[in-house]
C-alpha cells in the first residue's frame, strides 16, 4: 500500500478570506491549531450555516431556491405566476406558511383560478365557506 500524502488547494474569495480572519480573530485559541484544524473547523461552520438556511426555506419550495423578497414578488406579481405559488403554498404548505403569504381573502378571489387536486380543491373551499360564516 502507497503511503503519500496528498495536497490539496483549495481557493476562497476575499470575502470567504475575511469571515475566516474574523472568526479566528474571534476565537484567538485556534491559532494554536494547524491550518488543516482551521479549514475543518471553518467548513464545520459554514456547512452548518448552509443547513440553516436550507431549513429556513418554506415547505412548499423544496425544489426552488428562491428569497423571501423573491416569494413576495410573485405574489404581488402577474397572474399566472402568482396562481402557481398560491397552488403550491395551500398544497404543499404548512399551516403557519399558508398564512405567512397569503390571506383568506387572497384564497376566495384565486381558489376558481388554481391547478389544484380536486380533494385540495374542495378542502379549502370548504374551509372559506366556514370562515365566512
Amino acid at each position: 500500500m502507497n503511503n503519500k500524502m496528498i495536497t490539496k488547494s483549495v481557493r476562497i474569495t476575499l470575502a470567504e478570506e475575511s469571515k475566516i480572519v474574523a472568526f479566528i480573530s474571534e476565537h484567538p485559541y485556534l491559532q494554536q491549531f494547524s491550518t488543516v484544524v482551521r479549514a475543518a473547523v471553518w467548513e464545520y461552520i459554514t456547512a452548518n450555516q448552509r443547513l440553516q438556511t436550507s431549513l429556513q426555506r418554506p415547505s412548499f419550495l423544496w425544489d426552488y431556491d428562491l428569497a423571501e423578497g423573491d416569494i413576495h414578488a410573485i405574489l404581488n406579481g402577474p397572474q399566472r405566476q402568482r396562481l402557481w405559488l398560491v397552488a403550491r403554498i395551500l398544497e404543499h404548505g404548512k399551516w403557519d406558511e399558508v398564512w405567512r403569504y397569503v390571506s383568506r381573502g387572497q384564497i376566495a378571489y384565486d381558489l376558481p383560478h388554481l391547478r389544484l387536486p380536486i380533494k385540495t380543491k374542495q378542502h379549502w373551499a370548504y374551509a372559506i365557506r366556514q370562515w365566512r360564516g
